[in-house]
């Protein structure tokens, strides 16, 4: 394993210490706001799924997070009707705490870059915010095509101009600091094509705005119904300039 996945192992243990596990609880919490927020993205990848996967029962899926910490995505699916939802990292302790906050939820140790599974070991893979973890963000992604036996959602910063000008380069985490990779459709499309050559159905890059602490803040400003109104609005307004930008769901089918 590189020295910089363990680095971020070791400080990813710490971050998800058992002793700070109710830090976390906003994964399962029911407040309307919070969970718009929380699942607005993976709204957007799952509602494509719906629309172009033909006749297939999509809940019957087997679902694979990885680089999934405590849950969050793989308690998105629980919620919207998957039954067979694994949650992977390599922080055993975020495993622990996922098993916490849903026991319906399996966990797996699993480096993101390597995973040593079978090809086409689960039906869908899904990653948010996890690769530009990676020391080798493109490994990561072209592992999950492997995995995959009908596609992968892929939920990450764009290389937007603003994204770029505004955003975060390099995240610290206490000792382990790693570069935030961004990626663009073109990106997306030749490595696809350069590893599944013809063996894909559909290649779709949604690019849209986000920034859920901000919006979230101005939203708490308001009285209560007003909430998540507004945080709506914010971002139905941005949707105006969506060309714009600094965020991508990609949904890769077979």
């Amino acid at each position: 394993m590189l020295k910089q996945v363990l680095e971020q192992q070791n400080t990813f243990e710490e971050i998800y210490s058992i002793d700070k596990s109710s830090q976390f609880d906003f994964h399962v919490t029911n407040n309307p706001l919070t969970r718009y927020l929380r699942d607005r993205r993976l709204n957007k990848a799952l509602s494509f799924i719906k629309k172009n996967a033909r006749s297939e029962d999509i809940f019957k899926w087997r679902v694979l997070i990885v680089c999934g910490g405590v849950g969050g995505e793989g308690i998105f699916f629980i919620k919207n009707g998957f039954h067979d939802v694994t949650v992977s990292d390599i922080s055993m302790n975020s495993l622990q705490i996922c098993n916490q906050l849903e026991p319906k939820i399996k966990t797996i140790y699993l480096n993101g870059e390597d995973t040593s599974l079978a090809d086409n070991a689960y039906d869908l893979i899904v990653v948010q915010d996890g690769l530009h973890h990676l020391p080798r963000p493109v490994t990561g992604f072209t592992e999950m095509l492997r995995i995959a036996n009908k596609g992968i959602i892929v939920i990450e910063p764009y290389d937007s101009a603003i994204g770029n000008l505004i955003g975060t380069e390099w995240e610290v985490h206490g000792n382990s600091t790693n570069y935030v990779f961004r990626w663009n459709k073109k990106l997306i499309n030749q490595t696809v094509k350069s590893y599944l050559l013809k063996n894909y159905r559909t290649i779709k890059v949604i690019r849209f705005w986000d920034h859920n602490l901000i919006v979230g803040r101005i939203a708490q400003k308001f009285p209560g119904s007003l909430k998540l109104k507004i945080a709506k609005l914010i971002y139905g307004i941005l949707e105006l300039i969506k060309p714009l930008g600094n965020m991508m769901v990609t949904v890769v089918l077979k």
